[in-house]
């Protein structure tokens, strides 16, 4: 599995930049430009579905509101008092 990476949730995504497993990209703008134009580097290993998407401007903007759709409220992790 050479190449591969473990697939992050969509929740929240708008909090999570720099985005991609090395950091390149740093907003949701760039991230969907990114996929849209096929990926940076055509290799062998490269899956077969990533490939220009050719979408308009106003389907990137789309995409881009409805993954900020994806963000809630992140709550306090509270740690319950351990048994003596």
């Amino acid at each position: 599995m050479q190449h591969a990476f473990k697939t992050p949730t969509l929740r929240n995504a708008a909090l999570r930049a720099p985005y991609l497993h090395d950091g390149s990209e740093q907003s949701l703008e760039d991230i969907v430009e990114f996929y849209n134009a096929g990926g940076r580097n055509q290799r062998a290993s490269l899956a077969p579905e990533i490939r220009p998407l050719h979408l308009t401007v106003s389907e990137k903007a789309s995409l881009v509101e409805f993954l900020t759709t994806l963000t809630g409220s992140e709550k306090p992790i509270v740690v319950p008092p351990l048994p003596r």
